[in-house]
């Protein structure tokens, strides 16, 4: 009896090593299978890390390139902007009146609306600011300054009826911001755009007296040119001048 069992135990001794055989093939197999996958997988990472840092590198290039497009269009625009609205920016002197002579009559409307005309002001002392103004409301830092000057005359003065200010801003844009501007800088007087109509025909009335941008012309109470500040101008310069005037 005991035989038999032996016999049956070695003929399935070779089923065991074929069995143990074909299980270390598969785990081999399988073995290689899973290192492959891994390095198709670090392969596929690497591959996207270099596109990722070329797709970085790219839009920074074009940023920058981008960035100087842009200042290169606007130094032309902004050369295209001060031919267009004459001699606010570059005045031609072809004669150069001596003050006292009587100032050209304008009128103007202001961006709410109401109108404001020179001839209305005889008998105050009138000043008449001349801004450019860019497409996206930018001016100048002689402006910001005049603007300033401009509050405080106002707030000393524009209470009674012996002082008038205006602004007669030069903007060829049918979007020119001048309404932020009289936000920003707390315009109270009158504020109006030269080009409305089509022409300049306030800057070149004024073209004469060497105006640019960010001048200041005062007329005293005759309607005479007083004086024509053409740099920046401080409240305590202006005002004994304004009560000179007065």
């Amino acid at each position: 009896m005991i035989f038999p069992a032996s016999n049956r135990h070695v003929m399935d001794l070779p089923k065991r090593e074929k069995q143990e055989k074909k299980n270390w093939k598969e785990k081999q197999r399988e073995r290689q299978t899973k290192q492959q996958r891994a390095q198709e997988a670090y392969e596929l990472q690497r591959e996207r890390d270099i596109q990722t840092r070329r797709t970085r590198k790219y839009p920074k290039g074009k940023l920058i390139f981008g960035v100087c497009l842009i200042g290169v269009v606007l130094v032309a625009y902004l050369a295209w902007q001060a031919s267009s609205i004459g001699t606010i920016n570059n005045p031609s002197i072809t004669n150069n009146p001596t003050l006292g002579a009587t100032a050209p009559g304008f009128s103007l409307t202001d961006i709410n609306g109401s109108s404001f005309s020179l001839s209305q002001q005889t008998g105050k002392v009138t000043a008449v600011h001349f801004m450019a103004v860019s497409c996206g409301g930018g001016i100048v830092q002689t402006n910001e300054n005049q603007l300033r000057t401009l509050k405080s005359v106002c707030s000393s003065y524009c209470g009674g009826n012996s002082v008038a200010v205006v602004t007669v801003a030069a903007t060829t844009c049918s979007v020119s911001c001048l309404e932020q501007i009289r936000s920003d800088y707390n315009v109270t007087w009158t504020l109006g755009n030269d080009y409305d109509d089509g022409t300049a025909d306030i800057v070149e009335a004024y073209s004469a007296y060497s105006i640019v941008d960010g001048a200041i012309v005062l007329i005293d109470r005759n309607s005479k040119i007083a004086e024509v500040y053409t740099k920046e101008i401080s409240f305590t310069t202006l005002s004994p001048r304004i009560n000179q005037l007065l």
